[in-house]
């Protein structure tokens, strides 16, 4: 027989494509864009075929594929073409980019574990210095992956080596994987179920549950008579009882509610709706922009091309920016498409996000919802991917494939021919050039649905005065508001009580150990906390410095703004939604639910309730501190302020009271402001572009940012002006349409234990922009730097 051979992409940080022999047994079964088991140096990982031939590698050994892990592919020759542009243009690998396709409880790999031997229990005693650390630390067993966290930046993997050859270390390699969880049930045969002589009572009360329910979950069975297990066996014994084993789905759906969306499109919506529409007849690359004002129904308009998508036998990815927004257009869907609906993000547990995931590729699901990572979805016959709130940064992914869910889904619906809407009430400032240039076509609604109008905004300077959280006003507001049965939302992008502590005595603050950043003061649980790298330390009686104790707290965050309001409206019901409160699963969706049901009377929180929320009670939103997110060093502060500002206003005024809305600010002439008061975005636009093209900023450039990283501070700045020096020598003296600024301290230099420098790159053309970039890549890993790692950030979020 010919030999057949697979080119593969592995799950790993490696460059390159791999040649693996097909055993006989799989040569039928191996295709183009199934998964594989390979054997990877000392490793077994996961891997994806992208290619098949008959010519034998160039190497003189050839490994076999251990297995497939697929009984069809989770990926076709067109999507093999995107994932290559997605690692080409993120700098990151084949197999890394590919592995974005299926969620992490999918994947198949080996782990190394450790055991000390009995030569290893007794010499313990003896050694000394990491030898001895390392020994003590195994036990009864340590996985390799966990000792290298554990003894970071010290020579781990040599140590282990010499302990292995000494005999003091055993090493197994096991395969790790989430399987598909497994239920008993019970069943009755069909025999005759007249009663003989010798059944109990309580057998007959089994066969009478059983007869009227059909097959059943033996633990639901225990559940609704008790302990049946005797019963259950004798039965099953006399042959009337069948005990099966089957697949017990895990459903993130059970604790969402389907729900009616009871409105007609109007005039404006109905127009959108029969432009998409067309465009999935036409079967071509079809880029919209949806822009509608806040309340303007963006969400019916998605509801109704869903439906006309399905109709013509396509399927769909709609895609939310929070993991907390997913429940709401999956309730919507659940009501209209019942058991062919998909949720896919990483709240959900390793076993529901298998399952989901196996449900996708099965074919059985027609509409995926869910956060960035669901673009991935392994969905065939797809025809419409929808990304809502467009604008929002948490699109992308600042780990890993360093990608933007936005742009990735406009390319691949351009590789696959089909229909993208971006959807915002404030685009982002490149997709609205986008839309204005015709690289999109944009489709308008102007106008709130039903008789709600865009609320009334005013900004309130607060210069000059006494600091207080709470301005006269805004208290007063809030006053009537509750005193006419209204709700009342205050927006703070800012989580904690304060920003941190300091100590009015001698000035001293209480810095991070391991990032430059200072720790925020969370009261309720009593402690100061790192919101970068997860640091939490006992909140201080004293200064450590000066042993003073006069500690204050000079900011303001969600829990302070909490706590005041408890103190001035003592009767009134209060939640508070941030990453604190909305971290436990489920969290999130009864926060909102109650404000629905009007069981909360005010709302505080961060940008997560200003995203794509209805709340027809809330007629008062204040902003309490404007210029949050103004001082940010990052081109786009302007931008994510009036984004914010923006998106929080409108959840005001979406019943039949008017809304009101109260900006507190420092900077009431600041045209971020200005343009909110009027609900302005295209005067936003207007003087936010100005200065994009006066400061070589996108659209009007790409941007990509250079990151130097590493433990040691010096080595780091050594690497950042090496980096430099050959970036200066690849451009040369000519003038390329390119600017380097930097390298300098990142804003946030020191992260996690790890110091960071960056330079940022500019570049009007993005061919020769990308040429560049790939060059200098090269050159740097060159020179081995040892310890420090380069992240080239394309198209970063923030610059932080």
């Amino acid at each position: 027989m010919e030999e057949i051979f697979a080119n593969v992409a592995v799950e790993l940080p490696v460059e390159g494509i791999f040649s693996y022999s097909v055993p006989p047994a799989l040569v039928g079964a191996a295709e183009v864009g199934k998964r594989a088991l390979v054997s990877f140096g000392k490793r077994t990982v996961t891997a994806y075929i992208a290619g098949l031939t008959r010519t034998r590698p160039d190497v003189k050994e050839v490994k076999p594929i251990i297995d497939l892990l697929d009984s069809a592919p989770i990926f076709d020759e067109k999507r093999l073409k995107f994932y290559e542009w997605l690692s080409s243009y993120y700098f990151s690998t084949l197999g890394m980019a590919l592995s974005l396709i299926q969620p992490a409880p999918a994947s198949v790999k080996s782990q190394r574990t450790l055991s000390l031997t009995e030569p290893g229990e007794r010499s313990i005693g003896s050694m000394t210095g990491l030898s001895k650390e390392v020994l003590e630390a195994t036990g009864s067993g340590a996985t390799v992956t966990a000792l290298v966290r554990r003894f970071k930046g010290r020579p781990i993997y040599s140590t282990i080596e010499r302990l292995k050859a000494e005999g003091l270390l055993d090493e197994k390699e096991t395969i790790k994987g989430v399987a598909a969880r497994l239920e008993k049930t019970a069943v009755v045969t069909g025999k005759v179920l007249e009663k003989p002589p010798g059944r109990s009572p309580a057998q007959e009360r089994v066969l009478k549950f059983l007869s009227e329910k059909g097959e059943t979950p033996v633990k639901d069975l225990k559940d609704a008579l008790g302990d049946v297990s005797q019963p259950l066996k004798k039965l099953e014994e006399k042959g009337l009882v069948e005990i099966r084993t089957r697949e017990a789905f895990r459903s993130p759906l059970e604790g969402i509610t389907p729900r009616e969306a009871p409105f007609e499109p109007n005039e404006e919506q109905k127009e959108a709706i029969r432009e998409i529409t067309a465009s999935l007849r036409k079967n071509s690359f079809s880029p919209f922009l949806l822009y509608g004002v806040t309340g303007s129904g963006k969400t019916l308009v998605y509801l109704k091309v869903l439906e006309e998508a399905l109709k013509t036998g396509k399927k769909a990815i709609l895609l939310a920016p929070e993991i907390a927004l997913t429940p709401w257009p999956a309730a919507y869907l659940m009501e209209k498409f019942p058991g062919r609906v998909a949720i896919a993000h990483s709240g959900l547990s390793d076993g529901e996000r298998f399952d989901e995931w196996r449900r996708i590729a099965r074919g059985e699901v027609d509409i995926v919802v869910g956060a960035r990572s669901a673009l991935f979805s392994p969905i065939k016959d797809l025809g419409l991917i929808i990304v809502d709130e467009e604008h929002e940064t948490s699109y992308k992914q600042e780990e890993g494939v360093r990608y933007n869910a936005r742009d990735a889904a406009l390319m691949l619906g351009k590789y696959l021919g089909i229909t993208v809407v971006l959807g915002s009430a404030t685009p982002s400032v490149e997709t609205f050039h986008n839309a204005r240039t015709g690289k999109l076509t944009p489709l308008v609604l102007r106008q709130r649905v039903g008789k709600s109008v865009l609320p009334t905004v005013e900004v309130l300077d607060m210069r000059g005065g006494k600091y207080a959280v709470l301005s006269e006003r805004l208290k007063g507001l809030i006053s009537e508001t509750l005193e006419s049965g209204q709700q009342a939302l205050l927006f703070l992008n800012r989580r904690g009580f304060s920003s941190t502590v300091i100590c009015r005595d001698c000035g001293h603050s209480f810095p991070c150990l391991n990032c430059s950043v200072t720790l925020t003061m969370h009261k309720k649980s009593g402690v100061l906390k790192c919101h970068y790298c997860g640091l939490s330390v006992p909140l201080p009686d004293e200064c450590p410095e000066c042993k003073g104790v006069n500690l204050v707290q000079p900011g303001t965050g969600t829990e302070r703004v909490e706590e005041e309001v408890k103190t001035l409206f003592p009767e009134a019901r209060i939640r508070r939604m941030d990453r604190d409160t909305t971290a436990g699963k489920g969290s999130a969706k009864k926060i909102i639910d109650e404000v629905e049901e009007k069981k909360v009377d005010v709302l505080i929180g961060t940008q997560m309730v200003s995203k794509g929320h209805h709340f027809p009670g809330i007629s008062l939103v204040g902003v309490i501190s404007g210029d949050t997110s103004l001082n940010i060093p990052d081109f786009r502060s302007s931008e994510r302020t009036f984004q914010l500002i923006t998106q929080a206003a409108g959840r005001a005024g979406r019943g039949e009271i008017p809304g009101k809305v109260v900006i507190q600010t420092l900077n009431p002439e600041q045209y971020a402001f200005k343009n909110a008061v009027t609900h302005d975005y295209d005067g936003f636009y207007g003087e936010e572009i100005k200065m994009r093209e006066e400061a070589f900023y996108p659209p009007f450039a790409r941007v990509c940012n250079l990151r130097v990283e590493g433990i040691k501070e010096e080595r780091v700045i050594e690497a950042a002006l090496s980096l430099k020096k050959a970036a200066q020598r690849l451009l040369g003296t000519k003038d390329r349409g390119m600017d380097l600024l930097g390298p300098a301290p990142a804003p946030l230099s020191r992260l996690k234990g790890r110091h960071r420098w960056q330079m940022l790159v500019k570049g009007r053309e993005l061919k020769p922009l990308h040429a560049f970039l790939k060059a200098l890549k090269a050159e740097f890993e060159a020179k081995k730097f040892s310890a420090i790692n380069l992240v080239i950030d394309m198209d970063p979020a923030t610059m932080i």
